[in-house]
């Protein structure tokens, strides 16, 4: 695995600069608005000229998403820096049928030109409406995952970065498809080294998205099979039961029918701090563990952090921070489930071992009573709480005051765990957590292939994993094609 590699700036700030050079960027004297992009490497192309069409979305009415009809629409919102992919999700919004045929389609490459500006991700839904920040870029296809993937590199993003600090990154205008420049390898293969990686990382994304899928349906669906259903409304012992609490969210149907489901599942079930101990992450302010140095990049000695910021509706860990501090600091324990507490309440994953890795204090640490207990059984319980989330679940029974979220009494009097089959268990497990072995003799010719047969085995968590690697080869494959570096392909298959 490569890690730590030094990548080199892309863009420098200039000693001096004439008037005119003041009037292009508005009469701005900060040597800020002056950073000038270094591309030493002569053989590059702008985007505008290696884009075949364009297709821009289009705002509805109001009244579209008051008839909720049958038709989805992508907002860029659904749209995620970290992610090469993105598809439709619950939160998706439905409108009436349109006029306008503007729709787009599993594979399409798609330009954000608002909030994020430059962001680009292949869609990977069902055809959908898409709104006015959302540019269809249609690209060659023998060109389009090398040209994505410098589009999604930090060399881009220092280019838009640029580009918004004079023009403002709310304010797009076809000039940041000019102004983008594309730099091409001398070596075709470089260029085709980068286009498998990328696509490799795509299929691993989807893989993840599908395994979301299964789990939660193995689930719903032996929940459903084995459970006896039957709603009443509330009556005097169940408002004791639940301590006196009034709220509308513990007596829906929502929360009755998944309660109930669980209750009533015929293997019975379990509280789940009758088996597993929780507490919460450490408290790293500075109160607490004095000062700190925070890094989006790994430095020498500094502990890498995971927070429920990070955490994903995937049960993956979007990117890693890195902190610095003298204190020794609580290491995340292996074999354990982190639980979102605030915030995106219920995103939940499960860690093997993350190494020198710390959290704070906005996750639940979860980890098993029984330390002899077999992996399969924690894995299958964090996948559990995981899907109540899906449901609704920590929607109806969370503080709505004290700054919300879920407390230990949650934990204590709330969450159950149902007691599936061992062999449904290993099954919704090996979907997250499953080691397979590295690919051996991988060739430009063979790569995508062999890589594509074993995402199709490997869970959740590795895929997770391989994808943060393959996405740190390509940034220093990237910053040497720029930089005019040689690259040896082997290094990379």
């Amino acid at each position: 695995m490569l890690t730590n590699k030094k990548i080199k700036a892309y863009t420098t700030e200039p000693y001096d600069y004439h008037s005119e050079e003041i009037k292009e960027r508005l009469f701005s004297f900060s040597p800020q608005s002056h950073r000038k992009i270094v591309v030493p490497y002569v053989n590059f192309k702008s985007l505008m000229s290696l884009i075949n069409n364009k297709l821009k979305g289009f705002e509805p009415g109001s009244s579209d998403y008051i008839n909720f009809g049958d038709q989805y629409f992508i907002r860029i919102s659904e749209m995620s820096d970290t992610d090469y992919t993105f598809s439709i999700t619950n939160k998706t919004k439905r409108l009436m049928p349109q006029e306008k045929n503007l729709k787009i389609k599993k594979g399409d490459l798609c330009y954000q030109t608002a909030s994020n500006v430059g962001n680009v991700c292949f869609y990977e839904g069902e055809e959908a409406y898409f709104n006015s920040h959302i540019l269809k870029l249609d690209i060659n296809e023998d060109i389009k995952y090398y040209v994505f993937a410098i589009l999604k590199s930090e060399y881009n993003k220092e280019q838009v970065d640029i580009g918004g600090s004079i023009k403002g990154l709310d304010n797009f205008s076809e000039k940041f498809l000019e102004d983008t420049m594309i730099p091409f390898p001398e070596q075709s293969e470089v260029q085709e080294l980068v286009s498998l990686i990328t696509q490799n990382i795509i299929d691993k994304e989807q893989h993840i998205r599908e395994k979301n899928k299964k789990i939660n349906s193995l689930i719903h669906e032996e929940l459903e099979t084995h459970s006896n259903i039957h709603i009443n409304y509330p009556n005097s012992y169940e408002i004791i039961q639940s301590n006196f609490r009034f709220d509308t969210g513990l007596y829906s149907n929502e929360y009755k029918s998944i309660k109930l489901a669980i209750e009533t599942y015929e293997h019975g079930y379990f509280q789940l701090l009758d088996r597993y101990n929780a507490k919460r992450g450490q408290n790293l302010q500075i109160s607490n563990i004095g000062l700190s140095i925070y890094s989006s990049e790994p430095k020498p000695n500094f502990y890498r952090l995971v927070t429920n910021v990070e955490f994903t509706e995937e049960r993956t860990i979007s990117t890693f921070r890195y902190l610095g501090n003298k204190k020794d600091l609580t290491l995340i324990p292996k074999n354990s489930i982190l639980l979102s507490a605030d915030g995106s309440v219920g995103r939940c994953i499960y860690v093997n071992d993350l190494g020198k890795t710390i959290t704070n204090i906005h996750p639940w640490v979860i980890t098993s009573k029984n330390k002899k207990e077999e992996q399969y059984k924690s894995i299958f319980t964090a996948m559990f709480l995981g899907y109540l989330r899906t449901v609704g679940f920590y929607e109806k029974i969370q503080d709505k005051s004290n700054g919300g979220g879920i407390k230990l009494p949650h934990l204590q009097n709330w969450i159950s765990i149902p007691n599936f089959p061992e062999e449904l268990q290993k099954e919704i497990a090996k979907e997250y957590f499953n080691e397979v072995e590295e690919n051996e003799d991988l060739s430009l010719e063979n790569y995508l292939e062999k890589e594509k047969q074993k995402n199709s085995k490997l869970g959740i968590w590795q895929l997770n994993m391989e994808v943060f690697e393959l996405k740190e080869n390509l940034e220093k494959i990237i910053s040497d094609i720029v930089y005019a570096e040689e690259i040896e392909i082997s290094d990379y298959l």
